[in-house]
């Protein structure tokens, strides 16, 4: 299992997906899981470290990762402001792309990607967990 702690996280999107994607876990899988993986964290971490904690916040996005012989698990965890990405409304994908407000299709090819996705919070911190079968 890999646990891995990022602070601060302003600015750091790039160097945090890359040591996530650098673990044994994901480094070790087929490179076709690999890119359905690095989607779904891409957008989870840009989202982490966009919009979580308030602009003077440092902010601290912390990802455990553990891989069995059929299954990846990946958890987010952060103290940043309350948000359950899976109560977002969804696209409307049958609308042209100039015509879709921004946003949400992230959020929305993430949970279509991944076999399952699951959102707490508890103990004041969001927790977002994705799971792969590999």
């Amino acid at each position: 299992m890999s646990e891995l702690h990022f602070q601060p996280i302003k600015g750091q999107a790039r160097k945090i997906l890359r040591a996530i994607l650098q673990t044994p876990e994901i480094s070790s899988c087929r490179l076709k899981e690999v890119l359905t993986i690095r989607l779904a964290c891409e957008e989870i971490v840009m989202n982490v470290t966009s919009y979580a904690y308030p602009e003077d916040t440092e902010g601290y996005l912390d990802v455990d990762i553990q891989k069995n012989d059929n299954r990846i698990i990946i958890r987010f965890k952060d103290s940043g402001e309350p948000f359950n990405p899976l109560e977002q409304n969804k696209p409307d994908t049958k609308m042209s792309w100039k015509q879709r407000h921004i946003g949400g299709l992230g959020i929305y090819l993430l949970t279509k990607k991944m076999d399952d996705v699951r959102y707490v919070y508890e103990d004041n911190k969001n927790v977002l967990t994705i799971e792969k079968n590999i």
